[in-house]
């Protein structure tokens, strides 16, 4: 039966029936009582009709992807065909045509509040026997009694693990590895990562740990052939799934990462590694927020991510008061302020601009363009260790008015926006904790990051001294102490900014405070001491003989003996 028949013919019906399938399938009984009818003017009820063939012609797509889901499974949809199922049932959830429907029963808000509240993860027997059931049809006292308890589970079910798990990437690591890693060894594109099959069996391996808030970028290193951000960067976008959301091609993904990591000289602690290892925990931080679940979007976390992974671009190895106080040029260049930080920042728009084949950015409209370049800037910019403690005040007070603000709504009517939590800070503040995430790692992980880092502390120091100029603290290797560096750095920068940082994210709180903890405990300058002397021996025992006179027969030493350069090794990890 026609919608213009129910309403004509409502008052001769007892109550007319509410049929689901015919709802999403084009065909809407009115779900309104007879009296109910014949009380309304019958324009309003045509109007009201209208509304809702709209709404049923909009929302065919989500029923099938319903349908789908619930018949093969969600791991079994593809990635493109599950972001925009999603898309639709959001659309259809949110839709003021079905809240007028609902609202007629009473019904709507308390769907609303279960669907908000429910954490049922199984969807029920009568919803697969009923809801998805293409003959099955509900009258409205089931709606009543019944859509309460039974048709809110399905909608949590998708809404609730679902949507928001497609939209923030958790639950989701075994499934997005396997894609992931298939695409690394597959794709034509796998070029750009030279392994062979037994590399890419163990990068299989590594890649199954990711997830973990510990993870150790270093293992990508050694069977990556030094390609750490191409691989961590392809991986964390399959596993947002931005290349399906932003309409990323593959292509464009690898040589961008294969870029960014080509200019990335091979300092000791400032190289891609590092850019890999940050990028991944500003990841891991939004993976474990449920503030930032909530408040980023695509491009949010598409910003985040290429900021993390291009914080450090070019990097040349010595810190910005060596630029300030040598008069470099690029010191010059930016005024003494947040030097390598506007260098990096500048280095990475001139890199896509100059080069469109590595045009990350070319994904973006004009709008989503300059939104994203300004996240990108900002956060990079807000490394500058000189704005660390200003980043602690700010954040705490912002943290604090959000707490007010929860606990009293009214309280939110006095204060500025300006005092609130707004994305560009939540990533400028995920990307500089990211930058100096090292004490916050397990101490197996943290150790390696200590021994490149002072590494290339001591390198500056001996620059300064052969420029006759003061040597940096903790950069003098003939007069510093590892232990008392390190300690330092964790209760005085670290323990301050990260007691703020897991008040924002409890989820992580305890992980931050046991490996603070236990890095502090550690006996950092034997260690480091032990770390030097077998590098020592390593080095004599990779260093190649030199030839001596004595070595040389009478007759053909008619000739000066060549001297033979040093063999140069990579610091030991």
């Amino acid at each position: 039966m026609g919608a213009g028949a129910s309403a004509q013919e409502g008052s001769n019906e007892e109550s007319p029936s509410f049929d689901y399938d015919a709802l999403l399938e084009k065909e809407v009984n009115l779900p309104l009582d007879a009296a109910d009818v014949q009380d309304r003017d019958l324009e309003d009820v045509k109007a009201e009709m209208a509304g809702l063939r709209t709404l049923c012609a909009r929302t065919q797509n989500a029923r099938e992807f319903v349908d789908t889901v619930l018949n093969d499974g969600y791991e079994n949809v593809p990635p493109s065909q599950r972001y925009k199922g999603m898309k639709n049932l959001q659309d259809f959830l949110k839709s003021p045509a079905l809240n007028v429907m609902l609202a007629r029963k009473n019904v709507q808000e308390d769907l609303r509040k279960q669907v908000e509240n429910h954490d049922d993860e199984a969807i029920s027997d009568y919803i697969i026997g009923h809801y998805a059931s293409s003959n099955s049809v509900h009258d409205v006292s089931l709606v009543r009694e019944r859509a309460k308890t039974k048709f809110t589970n399905a909608l949590a079910k998708l809404k609730g693990r679902f949507m928001l798990n497609q939209l923030i990437g958790a639950n989701k690591k075994q499934d997005v590895r396997k894609r992931t890693a298939s695409f690394m060894a597959s794709s034509p594109h796998m070029s750009h990562v030279k392994l062979d099959d037994q590399q890419k069996g163990k990068m299989e391996m590594v890649l199954q740990k990711m997830g973990d808030f510990n993870f150790d970028v270093w293992e990508l290193v050694s069977i990556t052939n030094n390609q750490p951000l191409l691989v961590t960067g392809m991986e964390l976008f399959k596993r947002w799934e931005l290349d399906t959301r932003l309409d990323l091609k593959d292509d464009m993904i690898a040589k961008f990462f294969s870029a960014l990591e080509g200019g990335y000289l091979s300092n000791p602690y400032h190289n891609s590694a590092h850019g890999a290892d940050v990028m991944y925990t500003v990841n891991s931080f939004i993976q474990a927020s449920t503030a930032m679940h909530d408040a980023l979007e695509a491009t949010d976390l598409f910003a985040a991510l290429v900021a993390g992974a291009a914080h450090d671009f070019r990097h040349d190895g010595v810190n910005n008061a060596f630029h300030i106080n040598t008069g470099s040029e690029l010191a010059l260049r930016y005024n003494d302020i947040s030097v390598l930080e506007s260098y990096h920042a500048a280095e990475l728009f001139i890199l896509t601009s100059n080069d469109k084949t590595v045009d990350i950015f070319s994904c973006l409209d004009a709008n989503q363009y300059k939104e994203v370049r300004k996240i990108v800037t900002h956060a990079i910019l807000g490394t500058d260790m000189t704005k660390h403690f200003n980043h602690i005040a700010d954040f705490e007070s912002r943290l604090a008015a959000e707490k007010a603000i929860n606990e009293n709504p009214e309280v939110a009517q006095h204060s500025g926006t300006e005092q609130r939590l707004d994305k560009f800070i939540m990533i400028e503040m995920a990307l500089h904790c990211a930058d100096i995430s090292n004490p916050v790692k397990d101490i197996m992980v943290y150790k390696k990051w200590v021994n490149v880092v002072m590494t290339e502390f001591y390198q500056q120091g001996d620059k300064e001294r052969e420029l006759e100029m003061p040597i940096s603290a903790m950069f003098d290797r003939h007069n510093s102490s590892v232990t008392k560096t390190q300690v330092g750095f964790i209760e005085f920068i670290i323990r301050p900014i990260y007691r703020v940082w897991g008040d924002f994210i409890p989820e992580l709180a305890s992980t931050f405070t046991e490996n603070l903890d236990a890095g502090k405990s550690f006996a950092w300058d034997e260690w480091f001491a032990e770390q030097q002397e077998s590098k020592t021996i390593k080095e004599e025992l990779d260093k190649p003989a030199l030839l001596t006179a004595e070595d040389v027969p009478v007759e053909e030493h008619d000739h000066e003996v060549p001297k033979l350069e040093e063999s140069k090794s990579t610091p030991a990890i």
